[in-house]
């Protein structure tokens, strides 16, 4: 352990003059080394994390107890001087010490799980140490923490989240179907009522019309709710295909043209014919896409309707025009597909619950349309932005993985942040 002193020091001004010195003061010296050492392994081993220091060729030159303990190396006569590899039987374990010894650079705390005999998980950090203070070029420390409380408290909260979640999903889902099993119910007995009448009447028949008519409605409303909730919460594993990103895209806007010119909304595609074929699945994200679409169409009339409300007179609606853009690009290793409008918009407190599923501010739907789409992007390994200005309008930013490696999380975005939603439009 004197080793790891600085050159120039007490033990280097000692050696040069060791000729000169008595046997008395070297044996002074050396009891002083020995108590040093042995202090020093007392603090070491004292210590929760566990430390291992190894040779240029990974020989464990010192290892404290609590190394040990959390890799499970029991049953070993000898420890020092032997390869690290091959004291640690974990497969995860040998590849990080692999991956070390070819670069020779620093990894910093890598989760690795390990059974020692119960599972654990160990944050691992190997650091090469500077040649100057330890006299050998290429010996390394390597720093071994217990993050096993700290994960089973997050595997705690997840699942309290989970059932939370379910809680509120199947309150959610109890109140989507109520409504339409009251009106079942209702028009049920009308039914009854009308078939038990001894000499039915034209407008019996009429009643009996309408009621099988809201009958049929209902049940299509509530398969519709069923399938919706099933996508949204179910664990789906994408067929994943060779597809054109843009064509997908173009078929979304050909289903929808009909719909989007009764509105009097103006969709403008600004496609990237640049983007390779790429791998999805073709059926999950077109629906990705048309849930989007669907969802800036629903905003833009909603908005339309607020401002109707609020005009004193028709003149006042001129300046604004109901306006949507799809857009694809590429950036970096990603490609990414943005639906922009200039429709309500989503307020700050809002904002943060659209992928919830069965949230929503509109007065029909069922909230999950967002959720949805989530959920796909998330199969697919990426990720979803939302940018949001209330009153002026919302951009939705799918972004994918080119290469089938995950990259973000859910950014929202609210005024005042970049990407605005007019600004995205103007562009």
């Amino acid at each position: 352990m004197a080793g790891l002193q600085k050159s120039g020091g007490f033990d280097d001004r000692f050696l040069s003059k060791l000729t000169k010195v008595d046997r008395q003061g070297i044996e002074t010296f050396l009891t002083g080394l020995v108590r040093e050492k042995q202090f020093l392994q007392v603090v070491f081993n004292a210590m929760l994390d566990g430390l291992v220091v190894l040779r240029p060729n990974l020989e464990v030159l010192y290892i404290n107890n609590a190394a040990v303990e959390l890799l499970g190396i029991r049953g070993r006569s000898r420890i020092y001087r032997e390869h690290f590899a091959g004291l640690v039987d974990v497969p995860a374990f040998r590849d990080l010490l692999g991956r070390y010894a070819l670069n020779r650079e620093k990894i910093v705390r890598v989760e690795i799980e390990i059974e020692s005999p119960e599972t654990r998980w160990l944050d691992v950090s190997i650091l090469p140490l500077d040649a100057e203070l330890n006299h050998q070029a290429g010996t390394s420390v390597v720093f071994i923490h217990d993050n096993t409380e700290v994960r089973k408290a997050q595997e705690e909260r997840d699942r309290m989240g989970r059932v939370d979640t379910l809680a509120r999903l199947t309150a959610s889902l109890a109140h989507e179907i109520k409504n339409p099993l009251n009106s079942l119910q209702i028009h049920a007995q009308l039914l009854r009522r009308a078939l038990n009448e001894p000499k039915p009447r034209k407008t019996d028949r009429e009643r009996i019309q309408k009621s099988s008519d809201v009958i049929l409605e209902e049940i299509s409303r509530l398969n519709s709710v069923v399938n919706d909730f099933l996508t949204a919460v179910r664990p789906t594993r994408p067929m994943k295909d060779k597809a054109d990103i843009n064509r997908l895209i173009e078929h979304v806007y050909e289903t929808l043209q009909p719909e989007l010119e009764s509105r009097g909304v103006e969709c403008v595609l600004r496609l990237d014919r640049d983007i390779p074929p790429v791998q999805v699945d073709p059926a999950q994200v077109t629906q990705a896409v048309l849930n989007l679409v669907k969802n800036s169409m629903e905003a833009l009339q909603e908005h339309k309707e607020r401002l109707w409300e609020a005009a004193e007179t028709p003149r006042e609606l001129r300046d604004w025009k109901p306006a949507m853009e799809i857009q694809t690009r590429i950036s970096e290793d990603r490609y990414l597909v943005r639906v922009a409008d200039n429709g309500s918009g989503i307020s700050d407190d809002n904002i943060k619950k659209v992928l919830e599923p069965y949230y929503t501010t509109k007065f029909s739907g069922t909230g999950l349309g967002l959720a949805i789409v989530s959920r796909i992007v998330e199969e697919h390994g990426g990720s979803m932005d939302i940018a949001s200005q209330e009153g002026a309008g919302t951009v939705i930013t799918i972004s994918l993985p080119m290469n089938g490696r995950p990259v973000r999380l859910l950014e929202a975005k609210t005024s005042g942040e970049q990407d605005g939603a007019l600004g995205a439009l103007e562009d």
